[in-house]
């Protein structure tokens, strides 16, 4: 079978930020995930919203002997009002469970930044400890105390292995002590930042070479309450001045998927500071996501009236400030303090993350009237709802053509069975070019039929089924400006939506299939589509050109294998380079096997080529193109 490719006939240009990623602290992927911090409950902030009982302690354990309270009197600052009371005879202390009571893991010769704030009536010695459940220590760090809050950090070396080890704080020769904001962060964060990011996790976040970043959600922008909307100036400043807020995905009904999420909390340590760094660290471009004066309307759907729209606004014009002002300006001042002076460079912002309705329209319209006429050079994106079809969708698009330049681009969101995305592969050929752009901000195969969020599998037949409809999306990259799976990450048995691309424990992570094709797609972008000539409708295909590379992606779901051979109008090398990702259409990555399904890189001699079935298979040919 014969492939020609007609590089003369150039069908579009590709968007140079076509792949992207989007996190979402869902899953425990923020905190007790990405973030660092291995200390859950690290203020003694946690708390039930429904004020049936006290949640302070919650994460922490007395050991034996040991009075424990938590008290409000003169706290360390008027945001964190708790702090706890220790008291107790020698070895009297408390004992932090770690995220999902899972501790944390240490390895022998790695080293830890603890800290905390404490507060005694006399000279007292207090000592942080690394152990596990038995008693056996794994390495600690003593100082004394005497007086009034006082800021301690210490260094504390692993002389050992443990996968669940727990902080103690303890009072070695007892006596009492008040404590608050303990922390404890592994030294070898990514890129080695202070309240930074956890290294293995960001790292593979980093090898999908994402060209932008969406945060901070997802229904976390709109929560289940006015009070737990997101709000992004509760996110910046010190960390010992950032609010706690409960976690939109801490929802009862999920206690129903199998585990009790009572303990998911937003320390928000990771806040807009550190998401604008992290972006820049992995070279993406910063889009943040915005609340509009609507919760979660799958929930309560509430609504912030109209005439009180104003300090959401004023929230959104602060925030390009934070990101692009000088250093002369309020908020330009503030991200300058935090240790960043340069602009981050922000261009994009998304008003809104799922919303649907004319309520979200009216509220968008007054965002967009604004913002057009203070910041003309953000570019903003709205929203098209949850479906891909019905009223929802199709009051967005009638708004579109009636507001064709009120947005940059328009979100759409869908997580679909497999047969949608082969049946979809064309769904953008005849887009409206004259309508703003598309953002697919949420999308992945979702294999489950009837049997729940949690039973949807990230298996190589799924990732395949992505891949077709990506080279759908590449096709038609003059109009699909954006793209980005979810969600992210998740930890391992703690999950309320799945599948997602990353997985992890406390020391190890593992990919999905889905993930390996999102990586190969964004590192085998071109800069323009050309046509492509395939007798077989079986296989799925985009052509791509980059300088003087040509990108072959070609997608096999067939029953059988396809032989092809590779021709083009203009002189092509000798030889090509062939990334495949293949296998059985159910094998599954996991944490005992997580290499079952990896891309593999061949160098061929020739240009022909048999593509087996299930598989994703990229050819790189260079030529005079």
């Amino acid at each position: 079978m014969d492939i020609r490719i007609n590089t003369k006939n150039r069908l579009n240009p590709i968007s140079p930020i076509l792949f992207g990623a989007f996190f979402e602290d869902i899953n425990y992927g923020g905190d007790g995930g990405l973030y660092a911090e291995l200390v859950a409950n690290r203020s003694f902030e946690y708390y039930d919203r429904d004020n049936v009982a006290d949640k302070h302690k919650m994460c922490w354990e007395p050991l034996i002997g040991t009075s424990f309270d938590i008290l409000t009197v003169d706290p360390i600052n008027e945001i964190h009002t708790h702090y706890a009371r220790v008291s107790g005879d020698a070895g009297a202390g408390i004992r932090n469970e770690g995220y999902c009571t899972e501790g944390f893991a240490v390895q022998k010769g790695a080293g830890f930044l603890f800290s905390c704030y404490a507060r005694t009536e006399k000279k007292t010695k207090l000592k942080a400890v690394i152990a596990d459940r038995k008693g056996v220590v794994f390495g600690g760090a003593e100082f004394e105390c005497d007086g009034g809050w006082h800021r301690f950090e210490l260094e504390i070396t692993a002389e050992g292995d443990e996968k669940h080890a727990l902080l103690s704080l303890i009072l070695p020769d007892g006596g009492s002590a008040e404590l608050e904001f303990i922390s404890l962060f592994p030294k070898d964060t990514y890129k080695g930042r202070r309240n930074g990011m956890r290294r293995d996790i960001a790292e593979r976040i980093a090898d999908l070479k994402p060209k932008f970043l969406r945060f901070p959600g997802g229904c976390i922008v709109e929560g289940i309450g006015f009070d737990n909307m997101y709000n992004w100036k509760d996110t910046i400043g010190p960390i010992e001045k950032r609010k706690t807020n409960y976690n939109r995905w801490q929802m009862e009904h999920y206690r129903n998927l199998g585990f009790d999420a009572s303990d998911y909390f937003q320390s928000y340590g990771i806040g807009f500071y550190e998401y604008f760094v992290f972006c820049e660290d992995i070279g993406a471009a910063p889009v943040p996501v915005i609340n509009c004066g609507m919760t979660c309307q799958w929930h309560e759907s509430l609504l912030i009236d109209m005439d009180k729209l104003d300090p959401f606004v004023q929230d959104a014009l602060d925030l390009i400030e934070f990101a692009n002002g000088s250093v002369d300006t309020r908020w330009g001042t503030i991200r300058a303090e935090m240790g960043h002076p340069k602009p981050f460079g922000m261009e994009y912002l998304g008003i809104g993350n799922e919303q649907w309705g004319e309520e979200y329209f009216k509220r968008y319209e007054i965002f967009e009237q604004i913002l057009r006429e203070k910041h003309p050079e953000i570019k903003l994106i709205t929203s098209a709802g949850w479906k891909d079809r019905g009223w929802e969708y199709e009051l967005a698009y009638e708004w579109m053509k009636n507001n064709k330049d009120r947005a940059y681009a328009v979100d759409e969101h869908f997580y679909k069975e497999p047969e949608w995305f082969l049946s979809n592969i064309g769904r953008y050929d005849s887009y409206d070019r004259s309508l703003p752009k598309v953002f697919v901000g949420e999308w992945a195969v979702h294999t489950s039929s009837g049997g729940g969020i949690r039973n949807n599998r990230s298996s190589l037949y799924a990732a395949l089924c992505e891949a077709a409809f990506l080279t759908g999306i590449e096709r038609n990259a003059d109009h699909v400006a954006m793209s980005c799976y979810a969600p992210l990450v998740a930890r391992y048995d703690h999950q309320q939506w799945q599948p997602d691309l990353i997985w992890f424990d406390n020391d190890k992570v593992f990919c999905t299939p889905s993930y390996y094709v999102q990586k190969l797609f964004s590192e085998n972008t071109g800069e323009y589509c050309v046509e492509h000539i395939c007798a077989d409708d079986g296989l799925m295909l985009s052509a791509t050109v980059c300088n003087d590379k040509l990108f072959l992606k070609a997608v096999n779901i067939s029953r059988s294998d396809k032989e092809i051979t590779v021709s083009a109008d203009v002189p092509l090398c000798d030889g090509m380079k062939v990334t495949t990702l293949s296998g059985n259409a159910e094998a599954v990555n996991s944490m005992d096997c997580p290499d079952a399904v990896v891309p593999e890189t061949d160098e061929i001699k020739t240009h022909k080529y048999t593509i087996r079935n299930n598989t994703l298979a990229i050819f790189e040919i260079k030529g005079k193109l």
